[in-house]
């Protein structure tokens, strides 16, 4: 099947992690078999458009760059360049269907289904709904962009509940986000450590609950001895953490080493103990699933996806912003940490995230909108 993914944001050679589980997604499809065509849009370019191609067996690139201009044009310029790519490019070839990834570059997809009888699907992944930060100007868009879908899907329960109102009459699925590789080949560590680190990583904004972890941490290393946390990332909270951190007396219990490569977070999940993530709003968390490859059991609050990571045998979810139920599950966490066998818990996580599962997934979807 010839798969042609319209990313709302793509990774570039200075935000490499810009749209990365974009790219890791197509970089699987075209493992799994499918011939993959990507074309990721950059307002970037001094004028009209260029395009750049890039070729990595059965998955092309055909990156659009465009100068952005008023009201409709850029929209028209990419479109007559993506059309132009599918006539001349493509032609041998034409896509069997579409994925769009995020409501934004659906407005492409509704052009390409119109010119050319594609059908396509749209995957979502933003927090923007539950957050309230979306103008009523683009939930209008989001809601054209999934009712001219013809498949909507969500990356877990809680976002298909944000988004149903947008779709209509639709079934909305769930396909899971997909761990990258890298981490279910990290060897597991069982080790015995004489400190037991929780691990978090992620941005630190104020709806990442990393004030809330704080409170809690402190409280569980006042009842135990040899405990310790290290937060990993950056952003505009970490000033405010930090000085949290030394009012609370953690200062020699709390690590902040700020942003890391993904190679680093994959050896750093490998020698901590446990993941921790207090999350306010969160509609998946794809670092969840990299320290469950890595076999480490998680800590997470019940935001979008918890129902399908925290389970009894993979780790422990506690209500959003209760600093008691994150202090009493991390001691739980330290007194029963031989109840979680890191091999089981790598095994959920590559049983139902791994990139061959997720594309298994995928690619049914695909087939049963080809076939209608």
């Amino acid at each position: 099947m010839h798969i042609l993914i319209l990313p709302s944001w793509y990774p570039t050679e200075d935000e490499p992690l810009r749209g990365s589980f974009f790219a890791e997604q197509a970089e699987a499809l075209a493992a799994s078999g499918h011939r993959v065509s990507v074309f990721p849009v950059f307002n970037d370019a001094p004028a009209s458009c260029r395009v750049e191609k890039r070729i990595r067996g059965n998955l092309t690139e055909y990156a659009v760059h465009v100068k952005p201009l008023r009201f409709h044009l850029t929209w028209f310029r990419v479109v007559r360049t993506m059309a132009r790519l599918i006539r001349r490019e493509l032609a041998g070839a034409k896509p069997d269907i579409i994925h769009v990834h995020s409501y934004a570059a659906a407005r492409y997809a509704r052009a390409l289904k119109a010119l050319f009888r594609i059908p396509y699907v749209v995957t979502e992944h933003v927090s923007w709904f539950e957050r309230g930060i979306l103008s009523p100007k683009a939930l209008r868009e989001a809601a054209r962009g999934y009712g001219a879908a013809d498949a909507v899907i969500a990356v877990s329960a809680g976002l298909r509940e944000q988004i149903r109102p947008l779709c209509g009459r639709k079934n909305v699925r769930i396909v899971p986000n997909m761990v990258n590789d890298r981490f279910l080949k990290t060897p597991l560590d069982r080790e015995e450590r004489e400190t037991f680190e929780f691990l978090s990583v992620a941005s630190l904004h104020p709806y990442k609950g990393h004030d809330v972890l704080l409170r809690a941490f402190a409280r569980t290393a006042a009842e135990h001895g040899g405990v310790r946390l290290t937060i990993c990332g950056d952003g505009p909270e970490r000033p405010n953490l930090e000085i949290l951190a030394g009012e609370l007396g953690l200062r020699d219990r709390v690590a902040f080493p700020g942003a890391v490569s993904r190679e680093e977070v994959a050896e750093r999940l490998r020698r901590c103990r446990a993941f921790v993530l207090a999350s306010r709003i969160e509609t998946f968390g794809i670092v969840y699933l990299e320290a469950m490859a890595c076999g480490r059991p998680i800590l997470m609050t019940k935001t979008g996806a918890w129902e399908q990571l925290a389970l009894p045998e993979t780790g422990i979810a506690v209500d959003i912003d209760d600093e008691d139920a994150l202090a009493a599950a991390m001691g739980t966490m330290i007194r029963n940490y031989d109840r979680y066998d890191p091999e089981r818990i790598r095994e959920y996580c590559r049983d139902r995230f791994s990139p061959e599962a997720v594309c298994r997934q995928l690619t049914a979807i695909y087939e049963e909108t080809v076939r209608r």
